[in-house]
């Protein structure tokens, strides 16, 4: 949690607050250095002396209204950030390099074939078998193809 810019961190820009904060500062608990202190503080959660409250539109409103009248009386409210170390210089647009404009790069490449996927991929036995079965290319219909041994062994299936 910011503790340090508790007031428009937390309370602004959530709508809500801490109500019964038992010690004499608003600080972070990893600033508490007795452990009485700290032994109060949980005990004030663990009862519900100290809770988080919701605060209504009306007052989130007066609450922002009294927090610009503090700061144009010249109070500092939190603790402003931290400026840049190049504060004020000219930037100008991003210079690209060749490599950007001549296209995507080697990692990037755009795929035109479909990556291999379990789908599509033949699973394999052992070593670079398939389980699919083993056909020829091409059948041929003609009847010239047939031998002699060809007709023995269809006959023979047949029980002739």
């Amino acid at each position: 949690m910011n503790y340090v810019n508790y007031e428009k961190a937390i309370m602004l820009l959530h709508g809500v607050k801490i109500v019964g904060w038992p010690l004499e500062a608003f600080i972070s608990p990893s600033e508490i250095t007795n452990i009485v202190d700290m032994r109060k503080l949980r005990d004030a959660w663990k009862s519900g002396a100290c809770k988080w409250v919701r605060l209504t539109q009306a007052e989130l409103d007066t609450y922002a209204v009294s927090l610009d009248e503090r700061q144009k009386n010249g109070e500092v409210v939190g603790k402003p950030r931290k400026k840049r170390s190049d504060a004020g210089v000219l930037r100008g647009k991003r210079k690209r390099d060749d490599k950007e404009n001549s296209g995507p790069s080697s990692k990037r490449l755009k795929r035109t074939a479909p990556r291999a996927t379990k789908k599509n991929v033949p699973k394999t036995v052992g070593k670079g078998k398939s389980k699919q079965p083993v056909s020829a290319e091409f059948i041929g219909s003609s009847e010239d193809d047939w031998d002699e041994d060809d007709e023995q062994s269809d006959s023979s299936l047949n029980g002739e």
